[in-house]
């Protein structure tokens, strides 16, 4: 990496982690958050491509586990930092796809986050929610004392709270960033964004 590409990574990490102490909770389930700092994440995917993008991502869950030397930093930092991916993977997929297949056509803007947001949709629910009653089982049965088949039991009652979490994520998310970043001021250095997708 360049300094430039250094500088980059380093402001928007910062700029995530400032944006994720702002927690909004799901209204149909508290327990859930969204958090800010998902779009600039994401942003930096679509702006500068997979090296500054990852580096982000990375130093980002590397900050929170800094900041949060507790289990909910370890352990939650890289899981948030996986939902994210996957979020990510959908929505990259189909942008690469779109560039690829059409280089010359212009697409309008409306349908290519259309596109986008469906795969991130179906990337994000598809790998998370089975990760997600995996890993909620044990946390269930760590925090209340029950057992592994009682703490199942609860996380069954609380599917749809997963699957509307893992479904509005993407539906927020995507579109705002994929909206930023086409819009992002076209005086900044040109040489940073010759790996983007938007």
């Amino acid at each position: 990496m360049n300094v430039k590409a250094v500088g980059v990574t380093a402001a928007f990490t910062a700029l995530a982690t400032v944006l994720n102490l702002i927690k909004i909770p799901a209204p149909y389930f508290p327990m859930f958050v969204y958090q800010l700092g998902d779009i600039v994440l994401v942003i930096t995917f679509f702006l500068f491509g997979l090296k500054i993008g990852f580096a982000t991502l990375f130093l980002n869950m590397g900050v929170s586990m800094i900041l949060n030397p507790n289990l909910i930093g370890v352990v939650g930092s890289p899981y948030y930092a996986l939902a994210v991916l996957t979020m990510i993977l959908g929505a990259y997929i189909s942008l690469k796809v779109i560039k690829k297949r059409k280089p010359n056509t212009q697409i309008s803007e409306v349908k290519t986050t259309t596109y986008a947001t469906v795969f991130a949709v179906i990337s994000r629910s598809a790998i998370m929610l089975p990760l997600d009653l995996f890993f909620y089982k044990y946390l269930v049965a760590f925090v209340t004392g029950s057992s592994l088949a009682e703490a199942f039991d609860l996380i069954i009652m609380a599917i749809p709270f997963f699957i509307i979490y893992n479904v509005t994520v993407p539906l927020i998310v995507i579109p705002v960033s994929y909206y930023i970043a086409k819009h992002i001021p076209s005086a900044m250095d040109s040489t940073l964004f010759k790996h983007s997708i938007v």
